[in-house]
């Protein structure tokens, strides 16, 4: 039995849109700093860097956020 592989590349995977779905969400700064968000919705990637909705852990206050790629180092979604 001859199973096709996935092809693999170095390009960088293009951040999806992730709409209804409570994920959690962390960013790292360029300087080192690290920023843990729970019940992230509405992850939206701009043409400047990405967007989301956040419920705070410990104020239960929801609020949007906005993060540049000039300051960001990367995230993790999980």
């Amino acid at each position: 039995m001859d199973l096709e592989r996935p092809k693999r590349t170095n390009a960088p995977m293009k951040p999806k849109e992730i709409k209804g779905e409570k994920i959690e969400l962390i960013v790292f700064t360029n300087n080192g700093q690290t920023y843990h968000f729970f019940e992230v919705t509405d992850f939206k990637p701009t043409t400047t860097g990405f967007s989301f909705t956040y419920t705070g852990k410990a104020t239960g206050v929801t609020r949007k956020a906005v993060f540049n790629n000039t300051c960001t180092a990367g995230y993790a979604l999980a």
